[in-house]
């Protein structure tokens, strides 16, 4: 009983997810300068990463004019002027929604 229960949830947590908005769709950008990536969204975090003039980028988060950005080793903060954000071709197409869960990221296709 307990686990139709549970299956009964997970569908219509998948349901609510297939009906998100775009808005909730993951976001690319293009590097428009070689930059360091920072731990937080400050000038003096420690460096974590760096990023090179052209690489795609997934912004994942974003405070005042700085951007969160996924990219391979560890993810960090880029200032926004340092990022092209009208990037329109979408490396994973029909997808409407991605969340990191307890079990990696799970993403919801249109």
């Amino acid at each position: 009983m307990t686990l139709s229960l549970v299956k009964t949830g997970a569908i219509a947590a998948a349901l609510v997810f297939a009906t998100a908005t775009s808005s909730l769709a993951a976001t690319y950008a293009i590097v428009e300068q070689d930059s360091l990536i920072r731990y937080n969204h400050s000038n003096s975090s420690s460096v974590v990463n760096d990023v090179e003039e052209g690489d795609l980028v997934q912004i994942i988060g974003e405070w005042g004019n700085w951007y969160k950005i996924a990219i391979p080793g560890p993810n960090g903060w880029i200032r926004s002027y340092k990022l092209e954000l009208d990037y329109e071709d979408d490396p994973a197409p029909g997808v409407q929604f991605c969340f990191m869960g307890p079990l990696g990221k799970v993403c919801v296709k249109g």
